[in-house]
């Protein structure tokens, strides 16, 4: 009997790991539609359906470039490039979305304090996990 009872529970959290990528998934994929929203992503080619690639739009890219000239990088390192996705969309939230100043630093100071308690956190670190990806699939694709 215990045989069948640790069956179930193996079915139960193979469904519970299906049900945790889904919900990623879906969290990925609102993250990129409010991305595409604020226009600092887009698609290369909406018109090819076969080439559903998103790029950094123009006027992020341009931010990430100045921010990094700004910034001390290593190449390589994986928390560098969220740190620089992260104050590249804090800059473009200002600038493009046209946020006031105070209120972006206010934003940012809290995120950093308070990530964990506040409901935008979440969403705040599911934008810069795409902005991420996308630089880095991008900046592969021009290496090679």
């Amino acid at each position: 009997m215990s045989g069948g009872e640790g069956s179930i529970s193996s079915d139960e959290s193979n469904s519970e790991g299906d049900k945790d990528k889904d919900t990623n998934t879906q969290k990925m994929a609102s993250a990129i539609e409010d991305l595409l929203y604020m226009e600092a992503i887009k698609f290369t080619d909406v018109h090819d359906r076969e080439s559903h690639k998103a790029v950094l739009s123009s006027s992020f890219a341009i931010i990430v470039s100045n921010v990094i000239g700004s910034m001390n990088l290593k190449e390589d390192n994986s928390d560098d490039m969220m740190q620089l996705m992260y104050f590249s969309l804090l800059i473009y939230m200002n600038e493009h979305l046209k946020l006031p100043k105070s209120l972006t630093m206010a934003f940012g100071n809290d995120l950093e304090k308070h990530r964990d308690e506040m409901e935008c956190g979440e969403l705040i670190s599911n934008y810069v996990t795409v902005l991420h990806n996308i630089f880095a699939s991008v900046k592969k694709e021009m290496k090679g």
